[in-house]
C-alpha cells in the first residue's frame, strides 16, 4: 500500500507540473499575443502622430522599423511559427506601407481613403483575430491549471486516506519507532551539544594564546579587519631575555602572565589585549584616540616597569609602546605604523611610548 501511495503521488506530482507548465505557457502566449496588439496599435498611430509634429517620413520609418523588429521577434516565437498570423501582419505591413509612401509625398487625401477602404479593415480583422486567440490561450491555461489543481486535490485526498489506513494498521510499530526516533534525537541532540562544546573550545584554542589566555595575532587579525577610528597599541617588554637566561624558561612564563594581567587592568572595559608571541603584546581601541590611547601607553609603561615579584624572586623590566591612531587606514598599515613607532622607541632608549596619529609627527 505504501508502495502504491508513493507511485500515485509520483504520478500525480508529474502531471501535476506537466499541466502547471502548460498553463505557464498558455499564458505567455497570451501575454506576447497582447503585446504583439499594443505594438500594432502603436504602428497604426505613430506615422500620423508624428507627421502632425512635423516630422520627416525619414523618422517615421525609423520608428515603425523599431515597432516592426519587434513584432518580427514575437512572431519567430515557436508557438507563432506555423500560425496565419505571420501572413496577416504582412498584409497588414504591405498596406500601411503604401500608406506611408502616400504621406510622404504629400498626398494625405489618397493616404486617407486607404486608411479607411483597406488599412483599418485589415487592422480590425487582425485586432479582433488576436483579441480570439489570446482569450483562447488564456481560457487554456486556465482550464490546465483548473485540471491541475483538482488533480491534484483529488490525488492528496486518496493519499491521506492510504495513509491514515497505514497508520491504524501499524499503530503499534509507530509507536515503537516514535520511541526510537526519540531516544535518537536524544542521543543526536547530546552529540550535537558535545560538537558545539568542542568547537567552541577548538576556535577558543585558535584564537587565544595558551599560557596567558589573551587572544592571539589571528584574533587580533579579525579585529584589524573592523572599520572606524581606533588604536592599537603595540608593546615590546624591555630585558625579558635575561630573566629567561638567568631564572628559567618557568621564571619567563610567570612574567609574562604577570604582565598579562597588568595590561588587563591598564586597558578599559571594551579593550582588547592579545599575545602576538614573544614577549610582544598589542592592545587594540575600538574609538580610541591619541589622547586616550596616550594616556594608555603611558599606564602601561608605567605598570610595567614596577617590580615583579616571581617564585625565583623579583625582578625589574620595562616596557617599549608603539602607538598608531587612524581613522580610516587598513589594518596591516595600522599594524605597521604601530611597529615602526615602538621600533623608534626601542632604539631611542626604551621605557617609553610614542604616538602616531594621521596628519601628525611621531609624538611621546
Amino acid at each position: 500500500m505504501l508502495a502504491l501511495t508513493l507511485l500515485l503521488l509520483s504520478g500525480v506530482t508529474g502531471a501535476n507540473i506537466m499541466l502547471h507548465g502548460r498553463s505557464a505557457e498558455h499564458s505567455g502566449s497570451a501575454y506576447r499575443l497582447n503585446e504583439l496588439d499594443t505594438l500594432l496599435h502603436e504602428e497604426s498611430a505613430v506615422q500620423w502622430k508624428t507627421l502632425a509634429k512635423g516630422n520627416s517620413p525619414m523618422k517615421v520609418a525609423r520608428e515603425l522599423g523599431k515597432l516592426r523588429k519587434q513584432e518580427a521577434d514575437i512572431l519567430a516565437l515557436p508557438q507563432f511559427a506555423k500560425s496565419s498570423l505571420i501572413d496577416q501582419v504582412e498584409g497588414y505591413h504591405a498596406v500601411l506601407d503604401v500608406e506611408l509612401g502616400l504621406l510622404g509625398v504629400g498626398k494625405t487625401a489618397e493616404a486617407l481613403a486607404i486608411e479607411q477602404k483597406q488599412t483599418d479593415p485589415r487592422f480590425s480583422a487582425l485586432a479582433g483575430d488576436l483579441a480570439r486567440r489570446e482569450k483562447e490561450e488564456r481560457d487554456a491555461a486556465g482550464v490546465s491549471k483548473n485540471i491541475a489543481d483538482v488533480t491534484l486535490i483529488a490525488a492528496m485526498s486518496a493519499a491521506l486516506v492510504m495513509i491514515g489506513l497505514l497508520l491504524f494498521r501499524f499503530e503499534r510499530e509507530h509507536r515503537a519507532s516514535r520511541r526510537a526516533a526519540d531516544e535518537l534525537l536524544h542521543q543526536q541532540r547530546t552529540a550535537f551539544a558535545a560538537l558545539a562544546e568542542h568547537e567552541a573550545l577548538v576556535r577558543h584554542q585558535a584564537l587565544h594564546d595558551p599560557l596567558t589566555g589573551l587572544p592571539n595575532r589571528r584574533a587580533l587579525s579579525e579585529l584589524l579587519a573592523t572599520e572606524g577610528r581606533r588604536a592599537l597599541l603595540l608593546v615590546d617588554l624591555d630585558n625579558f631575555k635575561p630573566v629567561n637566561d638567568t631564572l628559567g624558561h618557568a621564571a619567563g612564563d610567570e612574567l609574562l602572565v604577570g604582565v598579562a594581567d597588568r595590561l588587563r587592568a591598564a586597558v578599559r572595559a571594551d579593550d582588547t589585549v592579545a599575545r602576538l608571541g614573544g614577549d610582544e603584546f598589542a592592545i587594540f581601541l575600538p574609538d580610541g584616540d591619541e589622547q586616550t590611547a596616550g594616556q594608555i601607553a603611558a599606564r602601561i609603561v608605567a605598570e610595567c616597569g614596577r617590580t615583579f615579584d616571581l617564585a625565583a624572586g623579583p625582578v625589574t623590566i620595562g616596557a617599549s609602546v608603539g602607538v598608531a591612531v587612524a581613522d580610516d587606514a587598513d589594518g596591516d598599515r595600522l599594524l605597521r605604523e604601530a611597529d615602526e613607532a615602538m621600533y623608534r622607541i626601542k632604539q631611542g632608549g626604551k621605557g617609553d611610548y610614542v604616538v602616531v596619529s594621521p596628519g601628525s609627527p611621531i609624538s611621546a
